[in-house]
């Protein structure tokens, strides 16, 4: 057996016919695995090259477990975890990125973080380290605030165009805070058209207007009013609430967290369940909304299938995708861990030994009736981020 095997790795593959070769790096979906088959020699990298790139599905971007680790290419480095290859990869992050506070995320490599966990707030692309500067401060408020989650219209280089919602807890004096949605175009220099006071569970742009998910599972939304050619701080945003019976969850689970994501079309609610004698992750459960019966200014939530779908929660962040075009991957949903999306008083001032974000929380529920597959579970908790999804 060793020494067939030792053969094995002797053998000269370059010499393997370009039609297998191609066959072969087809069905390779992620394209580092690709790039990496190029790089074995000439005559793959011919064949290779001649592949158009595949659609990526969004890498778990896993933080460090330390801050105050001498070694600074340990932080100048971070984990990406690929479904597509089931294994992760190790890439460089920009600098504006080293012990920041990972807020979330947008197509083309475009992450949110806070560079000191509850300021310095700032758009960082990790392909090509371009930084775009984000509000400091909401008008009128003048206190201090925690951005907890943000969406965008469009892609942040339409900067003329791209709206940003923010989820933002502002403090007083004390550690008291309240929750709010506030609005800027991509360039301005503050947050502005603050909402009331709302429990803000998730925030999506979809068909137009911003929607904000409330823990009572109402819907507000927030549609945008401006001129492209008018300064970038001149928007104005029109609010609606959608009140909605609660849907009807299993009385054997805890719901843990509600997400937006559009899906064929659809704007769908995403459940994130719990068992009563565990803070992790056990089911999910999806929902459309649908008119109440009786009622016309009444919505209710119905309880909907899979169906095929690939479902990546996030905050401000979800994605779905068709389970067909991604036959390495498994319908159902894939989460990371989000629990302190709810503890916005330790991202702002600490405890007194520290931050803690958790990490452990992650993975991939297939559907009823299945157990969750976990990805770094047993993980220690992070000093200066959550993990989140990158998206390509």
């Amino acid at each position: 057996m060793g020494e067939m095997r030792k053969k094995l790795e002797e053998r000269d593959w370059s010499g393997l016919p370009p039609d297998v070769a191609s066959l072969f790096a087809g069905r390779l979906r992620c394209n580092v695995d690709r790039a990496n088959m190029q790089l074995q020699c000439r005559r793959w990298h011919a064949t290779v090259s001649q592949l158009p790139e595949c659609t990526q599905l969004p890498w778990m971007l896993v933080p460090s477990r330390r801050s105050f680790l001498p070694q600074n290419s340990i932080l100048s480095k971070a984990q990406f975890f690929c479904f597509l290859s089931g294994r992760s990869h190790f890439f460089p992050i920009p600098l504006h990125a080293h012990r920041a506070r990972f807020v979330g995320s947008t197509e083309g490599g475009w992450v949110v973080v806070a560079t000191h966990h509850s300021t310095g707030y700032i758009m960082v692309n990790f392909r090509t380290e371009r930084v775009i500067r984000l509000p400091e401060s909401i008008i009128p408020h003048s206190d201090s605030f925690v951005l907890r989650a943000c969406a965008f219209s469009c892609a942040p280089s339409l900067a003329g165009n791209c709206l940003v919602a923010s989820i933002v807890s502002i403090f007083d004096c004390s550690l008291n805070y309240t929750t709010h949605v506030a609005f800027s175009r991509l360039g301005a220099s503050y947050l502005g058209c603050a909402s009331e006071e709302v429990d803000a569970e998730d925030i999506i742009y979809f068909g137009g207007a911003f929607y904000c998910l409330t823990g009572l599972e109402d819907l507000l939304r927030f549609t945008p009013h401006f001129n492209r050619s008018d300064p970038v701080e001149d928007l104005a945003v029109s609010t609606t609430m959608n009140h909605f019976h609660p849907a009807r969850h299993d009385d054997s689970f805890c719901v843990k967290g509600r997400y937006l994501v559009e899906s064929r079309g659809e704007l769908l609610m995403v459940a994130r369940y719990k068992n009563h004698s565990s803070d992790d992750t056990s089911s999910f459960g999806l929902f459309r909304m649908v008119p109440d019966d009786h009622r016309a200014d009444l919505f209710r939530w119905e309880s909907l299938a899979f169906e095929d779908r690939l479902i990546f929660v996030g905050r401000g962040c979800s994605r779905c995708y068709e389970s067909n075009l991604y036959p390495e991957c498994r319908e159902g949903v894939y989460f990371v861990d989000d629990d302190t999306f709810g503890q916005a008083a330790m991202v702002g001032y600490g405890f007194s030994n520290g931050r803690a974000y958790s990490a452990h929380d992650n993975g991939f529920w297939p559907g009823p009736g299945s157990e969750v597959i976990r990805s770094f579970d047993g993980r220690l908790p992070s000093a200066y981020s959550p993990p989140i999804w990158f998206l390509h």
